[in-house]
């Protein structure tokens, strides 16, 4: 009986040793394991903070640049052009028409104006320059100016104002002295010729041309020849009209 006894406890230890042992070997297993899924753990975390986030970030934005682009961009033009610049005209003429030329920015519509009122549209080329087909003035003062037109129908400034005059009369021309068909003798062979004209015309006379002075006024000195002297006075005024006169003086010596 005490053998029987003694031979079940060294059973039971043994058992008992046996099931501490793979109780340790489990134990080892278990935490070996959950070191693995731990590494894992960190690993794809540390994988999502530094190529996966920013990956998803980059596929996020172009994605959004493909669905972007695949919409149509419509940008309005609300820019005006540049004022038109004319070249310049006479400040008067005695042509009932002119012709306007000048630059602007290639490709707009040119509007044309006199006193106000447009004279229709031309297209600038492609180097900026435009000129018009002959445009009626109207007696006296006449103001011309331009302004520009995109195709998206955006206006410019008004360009700088051109004044011009159309004249059909002809300058006004007094001869003061001598009187026509006056007589010199001796020593008065130089003799002096004065006048009045419009401000601003020109005198010549004998085809020499003399000075006007601000008020119109004009003289020069003549030396005559032996017998008749004809001298031929002409006043132009700015538009290109002109007044023409002309006086006979004899001379003896």
């Amino acid at each position: 009986m005490g053998r029987q006894f003694k031979s079940a406890r060294q059973l039971m230890a043994k058992r008992s040793r046996r099931f501490s042992r793979l109780a340790r070997k489990e134990e080892k297993r278990s935490f070996r394991q959950a070191l693995f899924f731990g590494v894992l753990t960190i690993s794809f975390l540390l994988f999502l903070i530094f190529l996966g986030i920013p990956v998803l970030i980059k596929m996020a934005i172009f994605l959004g640049e493909i669905r972007s682009s695949s919409q149509p961009v419509t940008t309005e033009d609300i820019l005006p052009p540049a004022p038109p610049v004319l070249s310049s005209l006479p400040q008067a003429t005695n042509s009932a028409q002119v012709a306007l030329k000048g630059y602007a920015e290639p490709g707009v519509a040119v509007e044309l104006f006199l006193n106000g009122s447009s004279e229709g549209k031309l297209v600038a080329e492609k180097n900026g320059a435009f000129s018009s087909t002959k445009i009626s003035l109207t007696s006296g003062r006449n103001e011309i100016l331009a302004k520009a037109i995109d195709s998206a129908g955006n206006a410019s400034q008004t360009s700088a104002k051109i004044v011009i005059y159309y004249d059909l009369s002809p300058p006004k021309l007094a001869i003061s002295e001598p009187p026509d068909q006056a007589d010199f003798y001796g020593d008065e062979n130089q003799i002096k010729l004065s006048g009045l004209t419009e401000e601003e015309a020109a005198i010549m006379v004998n085809g020499r041309l003399v000075v006007v002075n601000q008020d119109g006024s004009f003289e020069t000195n003549l030396i005559l020849e032996d017998g008749e002297n004809v001298v031929k006075i002409a006043a132009t005024d700015q538009a290109g009209n002109q007044t023409e006169k002309q006086i006979s003086v004899n001379y003896s010596p």
